[in-house]
């Protein structure tokens, strides 16, 4: 059964699928080389807002004034965070902007798809192109991991798995301007594990942004 469902999901769908997630890892992993880690992942959190917008036009989902004022909140918790004022345009910068495009047309995608293919195999294609790509690109540069680096990948596929098939799950139940606001609670988890493994204690910005981020989602949730 599970490999009559991969064989009817829609190849071309998948492989469009499969692209958005190669860019959409490619673009970060590349940013993380030039940007700190939290201004990468700040700069990241544009997708929900790019969700939003595109909903309509590509899902026909309305999106009230008060679920977009909720975003808009949001995202400008995340602004505050970052303090774009001085935040350097740098390629890595533009390279997870893409990231975060492509990522918001997978997460369209699996709504697009949630009622005709299963959640399991929304997750399953989205790792065959990636693979391949990144086999064809490292054929000159591979470094074989050593010692505790494969716990680590490991932890890196679990963990991505997980992501691709809860968002699949959950776009699949919700619509997307209810789904993706909640991207912005990685904040909180973020800054949680920031102080856990680095003592890192959040400054003033990113405690009152991540009010503005709770908030914004909150508003989101309850709008219609």
């Amino acid at each position: 059964v599970g490999l009559a469902a991969l064989g009817k999901a829609g190849h071309g769908w998948q492989l469009w699928r499969g692209l958005l997630t190669a860019g959409a890892n490619f673009g970060f992993f590349y940013g993380l080389a030039h940007v700190p880690l939290v201004t990468a992942l700040m700069v990241a959190y544009v997708s929900p807002v790019l969700i939003v917008l595109l909903a309509r036009p590509i899902l026909g989902e309305s999106i009230s004034m008060r679920r977009l004022l909720g975003v808009m909140i949001g995202f400008s918790g995340v602004l505050v965070v970052i303090q774009p004022q001085q935040l350097s345009v740098h390629p890595g910068v533009l390279a997870i902007l893409g990231s975060a495009l492509c990522w918001a047309l997978l997460s369209l995608s699996n709504r697009k798809l949630a009622g005709r293919v299963s959640t399991p195999v929304l997750t399953f294609y989205t790792y065959p192109v990636s693979l391949v790509l990144a086999a064809v690109l490292t054929l000159d540069e591979w470094v074989t991991p050593q010692g505790s680096d494969w716990l680590l990948f490991l932890v890196a596929a679990l963990g991505s798995a997980c992501a691709h098939g809860f968002a699949a799950l959950a776009y699949k139940y919700a619509a997307a301007g209810v789904v993706a606001p909640f991207e912005y609670t990685a904040l909180i988890w973020i800054s949680l594990a920031g102080y856990l493994f680095w003592s890192e204690v959040p400054a003033w910005s990113v405690w009152l942004g991540g009010i503005a981020v709770i908030l914004g989602g909150y508003i989101a949730l309850r709008g219609r």
